[in-house]
């Protein structure tokens, strides 16, 4: 990494994003990796424009990016799933302000309106892309499709679902695009076989284009909202703990660059969380041991998604090992302080001050006289970093000022987004 550059490509982020949401549960594994597939081989055979087919692969990697809860997740491999505005409203008010998936926000927006004879041009007096037909279709068929290899006996079945509802449900050229395929048994293999991720990567990449640190920022902030965004629970947690994190790291004379790897850090430390259901993190007393096992495995999940980016070693050891400690009791790894960097040793800091401070709906953040105290004893045990901690407690009120305004905004923004759903819902949006 230099001062402004990191060598990944943007959208190869998009992978470990999507597949930690896939996580969720066995049902979904590579749900979205097989839909976005599906919908580049049917848009490649329906003739789409190549800006086209990569916007609608795109769409496809996230379209069910805003359904927060396993109970819906699982609702949506109903073949005739009957409720999905919600998610797919939420998906594209998630999407849209960040400006490389703006055109594939907008196909995630109607990724199930049914065609309906032609109705299905435009909803809420705007069109409707092919890329969201396309999509809703790609969607349908993977849901039919066995994950083993009876795949190909299923075939003939599938066909004539799909046939039926032609004109229908779905775009006459989608189908008859997804018609013409069918024949081909490499893409019922691909799917079965968990062969779709290099053609997709092949259709998203970039060629000779390095992410800037800003780039990944503004990616990161966004993945920041699609974790926190799913509860109100958790709604502002990240923004506290990137800033708090930040000031502690001009306090430390981190530069500049440095600085912000470790704001991105921030955004992506609760990456895992993305596979563990709304359910577990939504639960406001004392969690059953299975639950407390299904939470701690969401540090792991960061690991696990962040891992086989090279570029990123570094960012990766700091946002995974946020639950380790100095004494070697924390979590995943059970690292002791001789393997645990400076980055990770302040956002395990910043992530004990900000859990212990915010406001949550079930319960008040303590006073800075008990936050202290648990902060202290930690830091004395040697379970997060005395000198971190120290800096900390020299500003104390400054940092908490920084953590709350920060929060403060975090709020105002899950409000507005609260409103566009609902006005959605009104069909005003």
């Amino acid at each position: 990494m230099n001062g402004s550059e990191i060598n990944v490509g943007l959208m190869q982020l998009v992978f470990p994003m999507v597949k930690t949401v896939d996580m969720m549960s066995p049902a979904l594994a590579s749900h979205h990796l097989d839909v976005a597939y599906l919908a580049l081989r049917i848009s490649e055979q329906a003739g789409l424009p190549a800006d086209d087919v990569r916007n609608t692969v795109l769409a496809g990697m996230l379209h069910d990016i805003g359904a927060f809860s396993l109970d819906e997740r699982l609702d949506i491999l109903d073949f005739e799933y009957h409720s999905p505005d919600r998610h797919c409203r939420a998906g594209y008010e998630l999407l849209r302000h960040f400006e490389p998936f703006a055109e594939a926000a907008g196909i995630v927006r109607f990724h199930h309106v049914h065609w309906n004879n032609g109705d299905g041009r435009e909803r809420h007096g705007v069109s409707v892309p092919l890329g969201s037909h396309i999509l809703h279709l790609a969607d349908r068929i993977a849901v039919l499709v066995p994950k083993n290899i009876q795949a190909l006996s299923r075939v003939p079945e599938i066909c004539t679902r799909i046939q039926d509802l032609r004109g229908t449900w779905f775009h006459p050229d989608a189908v008859d695009a997804a018609l013409a395929l069918a024949k081909h048994d490499n893409i019922w293999l691909d799917v079965v076989s968990h062969a779709v991720e290099r053609p997709l990567a092949d259709c998203l990449s970039e060629p000779q284009r390095l992410a800037t640190l800003d780039e990944l920022l503004a990616f990161g902030e966004l993945v920041c909202q699609l974790i926190d965004f799913r509860s109100p629970f958790t709604a502002t947690h990240t923004s506290g703990l990137a800033a708090a994190a930040v000031a502690l790291s001009e306090r430390l004379e981190f530069d500049e660059p440095q600085q912000k790897l470790l704001k991105l850090a921030a955004y992506l430390h609760d990456l895992g969380k993305l596979a563990i259901p709304i359910e577990v993190l939504e639960k406001p007393g004392r969690f059953t041991d299975d639950e407390w096992h299904t939470m701690r495995a969401h540090v792991y999940y960061t690991f696990h998604a962040l891992s086989p980016l090279p570029a990123l070693d570094q960012l990766t050891s700091w946002s995974a090992l946020h639950q380790e400690r100095l004494d070697g009791s924390g979590y995943p790894f059970g690292y002791t302080a001789d393997r645990l960097p400076l980055g990770a040793r302040v956002l395990a800091v910043a992530d004990v001050f900000v859990g212990i401070t915010e406001d949550r709906p079930y319960r008040a953040g303590m006073p800075e006289h008990e936050a202290r105290a648990v902060l202290a004893d930690m830091a004395a045990k040697r379970e997060l970093d005395p000198d971190i901690v120290r800096i900390l407690f020299d500003d104390f009120d400054a940092f908490n000022t920084v953590r709350a305004q920060a929060q403060d905004r975090a709020r105002e923004r899950f409000q507005k987004f609260g409103e566009n759903l609902d006005a959605g819902a009104n069909g005003s949006a």
